[in-house]
């Protein structure tokens, strides 16, 4: 008897070993995935950003944890490192494909992850845009993939994030908006 145990633990203990290296990586998941997100709510709430943009950088971040613990786990597992990058850079090329600009989306996604953490912009900022033409108006939501500007005139223009780092955007305090519209006004009044 007690030799069939001690066979069962000799045939089983690679099987044992792999369960609890799972087990003890799916719980150091769960941990960081719950620091991350305090880290998350605590900057949003340190910067005033809005409740849409904390979710979606936060779950940027945590597919970033998952995919991570899943590379592990399958290369406890078993599954070599080379069938992972295999099929998960078959998966992105599907993607792109399917995205045709895919170097555009990922483009925005990274732009709008280094904005939140950044924090020059808050909702609510009123934001000069260099662009041709020039405007301005005030930042209405800030997404992972455009901010929403509404313009003086009442219209919503989307910037896509990329845009935004590429562009020089400037924070319009009141005196310097009202001297904005002084010159425009100066502009309009040439023109005609």
């Amino acid at each position: 008897m007690k030799e069939s145990i001690l066979n069962f633990i000799n045939e089983s203990s690679e099987g044992l070993i792999k369960a609890g290296i799972t087990l003890l990586v799916l719980i150091l998941t769960h941990f960081f995935v719950r620091l991350y997100r305090r880290y998350i709510d605590r900057t949003s709430e340190r910067h005033h950003f809005a409740p849409q943009r904390s979710n979606s950088i936060s779950k940027a971040g945590q597919a970033l944890i998952y995919i991570v613990s899943a590379a592990v786990i399958s290369t406890v597992l078993g599954f070599g490192i080379r069938d992972i990058f295999l099929l998960t850079s078959s998966f992105f090329a599907l993607v792109g494909v399917a995205f045709f600009a895919h170097w555009s989306i990922l483009s925005n996604v990274t732009a709008s992850i280094i904005l939140y953490f950044t924090f020059p912009y808050r909702i609510g900022d009123r934001l000069l845009v260099e662009n041709e033409p020039k405007y301005s108006g005030v930042l209405k939501d800030a997404t992972l993939m455009y901010l929403k500007i509404q313009t003086d005139g009442g219209s919503y223009i989307t910037l896509p994030a990329n845009v935004a780092i590429q562009k020089l955007i400037t924070i319009l305090s009141e005196s310097d908006y009202q001297k904005l519209l002084a010159e425009q006004e100066k502009d309009d009044d040439g023109a005609v």
